[in-house]
């Protein structure tokens, strides 16, 4: 009788433990996703911003802007 008490109290243990481990694991990943989302939208907002300063340095900008404002132009007076 002692036998199945012991028993039946490691496997309920066993089970809680396995349960609240699955349940920690989930809730870890799911916060390191969020920061890892906050990473990555800070890291691609750097390299915009350096792509646009880059041009804006160049003629390539200007030649950008201007074929981008003859396009606007074309649309608005079609």
């Amino acid at each position: 009788m002692m036998k199945d008490a012991a028993l039946k109290a490691a496997t309920t243990t066993k089970v809680y433990i396995g349960s609240w481990a699955n349940t920690r694991v989930e809730k870890m990943k799911a916060a390191r996703d969020k920061g890892q989302g906050a990473i990555e939208y800070v890291g691609v907002t750097i390299l915009v911003v350096a792509i646009i300063v880059a041009l804006l340095n160049t003629d390539m900008g200007e030649t950008i802007a201007n074929k981008f404002k003859d396009k606007v132009n074309e649309v608005l007076d079609s």
